[in-house]
This record gives structure tokens, sequence and C-alpha cells, in this order.
């Protein structure tokens, strides 16, 4: 009895022993609070996501409506897991995507399931770094490089980015570069794929010369493979030893932010040549005026021209200002009929003043009210024929019509936002004539949507490690 009361007494001892040996051990091995809070400040690794709901009721939007068409209803769904982590000068961003319409099973329209960006980046010293991967290439508003949130699935793109940053945050110079192909081939095979680009270079530079005056200038180049038809096949083809290549400049000019009144000024210029061989000589030029009347009340006017054909000569030989990557939604109205180098009705040259009236009732709600006009800048010369073999031509009047549009903002949280809009179009007989339908032979166009974001952060390693500490 004794001894198994000697050795329950020492099997004890022992195993607090080993207990306290093991405590000091870990007091030593674990880091300090201080320590850990170093580590946190050296690492970065977050984990998020983003679901995005988007009802649309489309009864006239980018396309008008004949009398035989009916609108349409559809669910728009976007879903994104983001991983960003960086330890030192040298961090990486990968986000998965998934978009699709709701009854849509395979994802055929967009992307699908896909890794949309993937990119490591890297801070060489004194403000010098780099990005190299799948990114977004966004500058300035977006008007030419955009990533284009409106879309289910914005463009991303392969490219590698040196870029710089002075320490005052006053300058800033990206310098990228790209080129494409559709596959590892050993061999010199066409790339063959329209509105995107062959090669890519990207030259953008910003400096704040004062707190009232920034100045900002994008060039882009693109080059492409010729194309050119083949009357044996009945179908284009591309000749990878012949390219052609367009550049375009950018300047902006943003006076007085942060003031009442603040102003941001900007024009483009394009040339050179298209896949088919066609010139471009074009422009782009676009004013915004922002004041703060009150506290809640913000007021907007602007001023949008586009140039057309009508800058050059041979029609046939020539085209005009094309977007190319820029933004595919708001900048000539919600609805999205006028879309520079995609469809016809920017052929003629395009003028959009615009006026917005923002109200903001409570910081977390804001309603924009805002009214577009568009004509033409060179008189419309576009004919159709009808299935009874009339005719219409607009030729006599550059009146494109008014779109209003209304746009409500919610935040209800940080995480959590609700926006919906509506806006409508009244069409002239020259603008059903560009949308190929017989003068008054056009439904009411108008189009709206209710959109809700949910972007949650799923781990934060800062917080993780301050809550573990304390």
């Amino acid at each position: 009895m004794k001894l198994k009361q000697f050795t329950l007494t020492f099997s004890l001892c022992l195993c607090a022993s080993s207990f306290l040996l093991a405590a000091q051990a870990s007091d030593k091995d674990t880091p300090s609070a201080k320590e850990n809070h170093a580590q946190a400040e050296d690492t970065r690794f977050i984990i998020s996501a983003e679901i995005r709901e988007r009802g649309v009721y489309s009864h006239g939007y980018k396309q008008l409506l004949a009398l035989d068409q009916q609108g349409s209803f559809f669910v728009g769904q976007r879903t994104r897991l983001n991983f960003d982590f960086q330890k030192g000068p040298l961090g990486f961003f990968v986000q998965i995507e998934d978009g699709r319409i709701w009854g849509e099973t395979n994802g055929v329209h967009s992307q699908g399931l896909g890794v949309s960006q993937a990119y490591f980046h890297m801070d060489i010293g004194k403000g010098f770094g780099f990005k190299i991967g799948r990114m977004p290439l966004q500058y300035e508003d977006g008007r030419y490089l955009s990533y284009s949130s409106w879309d289910e699935c914005p463009k991303t793109h392969d490219a590698l980015v040196f870029n710089f940053r002075s320490q005052d945050k006053k300058t800033k110079v990206d310098l990228g570069a790209s080129f494409s192909n559709t596959s590892d081939s050993y061999f010199l095979n066409p790339y063959g794929l329209d509105n995107y680009f062959k090669y890519l270079l990207i030259g953008y530079i910003s400096h704040q010369f004062t707190p009232d005056f920034r100045l900002g200038l994008l060039s882009v180049t693109d080059f492409q493979e010729e194309k050119s038809w083949d009357s044996e096949t009945d179908d284009y083809t591309y000749n990878p030893d012949k390219i052609y290549g367009r550049s375009t400049v950018g300047l902006y000019l943003e006076l007085f932010k942060g003031s009442p009144v603040s102003a941001l000024i900007y024009g483009y210029g394009q040339f050179g040549k298209l896949n088919t061989g066609q010139h471009v000589t074009s422009g782009l030029a676009s004013f915004k005026m922002k004041y703060n009347a009150l506290p809640k009340l913000e007021l907007q006017l602007g001023y949008d021209f586009v140039s057309g054909d009508w800058m050059v000569e041979d029609f046939e030989n020539k085209r005009g200002f094309s977007k190319f990557l820029g933004s595919t939604h708001s900048f000539l109205g919600i609805m999205d009929f006028f879309n520079p180098g995609a469809t016809s009705s920017c052929l003629g040259g395009l003028h959009q003043p615009l006026l917005s009236i923002i109200y903001r009732p409570a910081p977390k709600h804001s309603l924009e009210l805002t009214g577009r006009y568009f004509w033409t800048v060179a008189s419309p010369d576009i004919t159709i024929t009808d299935a009874w073999g009339q005719t219409a031509t607009a030729y006599n009047s550059h009146d494109l019509g008014f779109e209003g549009s209304l746009i409500y903002k919610y935040k209800i949280r940080s995480d959590l936002s609700l926006e919906a809009g509506y806006a409508l179009h009244t069409p002239t007989d020259s603008f059903e004539i560009m949308n190929e339908i017989m003068p008054g032979n056009s439904k009411f166009a108008h189009f709206g949507y209710i959109m809700i974001s949910y972007k949650p952060t799923l781990f934060n390693l800062s917080k993780h490690l301050k809550r573990h500490n304390d």
C-alpha cells in the first residue's frame, strides 16, 4: 500500500515537474506580444470574398426594340475569393472568380469559374517596384484602360509593369508591356483575336504640382496582326508576319480637387493603323466640373466629344476613335447605346452634354439624377430598307435623343451595399434608323437594375494575432 502511495506521489511530482519545465520552455520559445505585433506589421495576409447579385430589366438596353420584339429580365451573379499576402518587399494577389447568369449551369456567359487575377509584386527600394502576372490595368477614370467593375467578369491582362511612387506620394510612374498567344506552340501561329492585342506597351506618369493642380499623361500602343478576307475559305485570315500598330495618348488635368468647385479635363489623340490596314486619325475630349453647393448637395456639369469618320476624307480606309479596353459602362449614358469603335452610333462623331444632381441625405445614402443629350457631329448618312421595300435615311437630323437616369446607393454596412438604377431614352428618327428600325417603330426604351454586394473579410492575420495576444 505504501509502495502504491509512493509510486502515485512520485508520478504526480514527475508530471508536475514536466509541466513546469514545459511551461518555462514554452515561455522562452513563444514570441512575446511585442514580437507578434512586429511580425504582424511585417506580414500581411488577408482572405476576402465577394458575392454580387444583380437583377436587370432590359427593355431597350444597348439596342432599341422593334415593335415585334420583347424585353427581358435576368439575374447576374459574381462570386470571388481573394488571397492577399505580403511579407517584407514581396507579395502576391490571387483572385478566383465565377460569373454567370441564374439558370446558366455551364458558365458560358462570361468566363465561368477561373483565375481572374494572379500576380506577384516586389518593392525594389526607394519607391521602385514591379508587378508581373494577370492583373487589372486601370488608369485615371478608366476611359481607355479600365477594370470595368460593372461587368460580371471584368477584363484582366497578363503583363509586366514596373512602377515608381515618390515618398511624398505626388509622383506616379508606370511602364508596362504585354504580349499574347493562344497556345505554347513552338511554331509561329496566328493569334487571330479581334478587339485585343498581340503586343501592348503602356506608359503613365502623374504628378501633383500643387494641391490645386495635377497632371497625368497616359500613352498606350497596341499591335495587331494583319487581318484580311480570304475569298477561298469565305472567312478572315491573320498574318503573324505583318504587324500594325495604333497609338493613343491621353492628357489629364485635375484642378482644385477638394475645393467647393473642382474640375477634370482630359483629351485623347489616336493614330496609326487597325489590323485591317485602315488608318486611324481620331480624338476624344471630356470636361467635368463639380460644385458642392451644400454639404449634402453636389452638382456636376459635363461635356463629352467623340470624333468619328468625319475627321478623315476616305471613309473606306479610315476609322474614328475606339475606346479599346476602356470602360463599357456609364461614360456615355448608363443605357450603353454609344460605344466608340464598337457600334455605328458613334461613326458620325458624338456630342454629349450632361447635368447631374447628387443628393446625400445621410452618410450612407446617395441619390444621383442625371440628364444627357446626344447628337452627331457630322450629318449621318445611313439608309435602311424594310421588308416591304420602303427606305428611310438619317441624313437630315443630328439629334439622337435624351437619356435620363436615377441611381440610388445605400452603404448598409462596411461590407454590404445596395444599388438600384433606372434610365430611359427618347429616341429620334435618326437614332431609330441607326438601330435598323424604321422611324416610329421602336418601343419605349427604358432599363432598370437592382444590385446587392457583400464583400466580407474572412481572415486578417494582423487582427488575428492581435486578438490572440489580447
